[in-house]
């Protein structure tokens, strides 16, 4: 792994540590849980009035197998649905490939399936970067613009699954993150996020 990768993996796993302490204190209550990566964690839950509704499980960093390993904090506080995005972190500190993410989506899918009764689980599929205005940002340039197609594609034929096509929308004719919607080339801002919740607002369980 490149050394200013081991070094933002250093501070991510401190930060998952953290997070995890949080998660380890919140209590039933809430019907909502959001579980993921940044994507998740910067959602703006408060100006989007969600805050009484969703419990936000969103690690920066975070990865498909740090999520397995956290489930049992979802599980535990019983919601009526949960909304994941991961994956897109595996491509910059794991050896997975889009099928091997692809399965590992699937196991934390069947896990929580099994394990909350009448659970609602909707995924939302991987987004694009924009390499072309961000290249240098460390999130972007060791990425590939195709990284995600396969592991769209299979998310999308898989008609076990509720997904929530949030890629089409944000994407633009260069197959890059629409520069209008990312303040870093990976991250939305905030019109972005209005785009997110317009796809996620009926589907919201009450």
């Amino acid at each position: 792994m490149h050394k200013d990768l081991t070094v933002l993996k250093a501070i991510i796993d401190a930060d998952y540590k953290r997070h995890m302490r949080k998660f380890e204190k919140l209590e039933k209550g809430k019907p909502i849980v959001f579980l993921g990566d940044s994507m998740i964690a910067y959602f703006p839950l408060s100006r989007l009035g969600l805050t009484n509704k969703v419990y936000n499980q969103g690690i920066p960093g975070d990865t498909t197998t740090g999520v397995l390993n956290r489930l049992e904090h979802v599980i535990r506080l019983e919601p009526k649905q949960v909304l994941i995005q991961i994956g897109l972190n595996d491509y910059m500190f794991t050896e997975h490939n889009s099928t091997d993410i692809y399965n590992q989506i699937l196991k934390i899918h069947h896990i929580l399936k099994s394990s909350i009764k009448d659970v609602d689980i909707l995924i939302v599929n991987m987004t694009p970067i924009n390499i072309s205005h961000f290249k240098d940002q460390i999130f972007v340039k060791y990425r590939n613009l195709d990284d995600t197609d396969p592991l769209n594609e299979l998310l999308k034929q898989d008609k076990d699954l509720k997904i929530i096509d949030l890629n089409k929308p944000i994407i633009d004719e260069n197959h890059e993150l629409n520069i209008e919607l990312t303040k870093d080339g990976i991250h939305l801002n905030e019109k972005g996020y209005e785009i997110y919740y317009k796809l996620l607002e009926k589907r919201l369980v009450q």
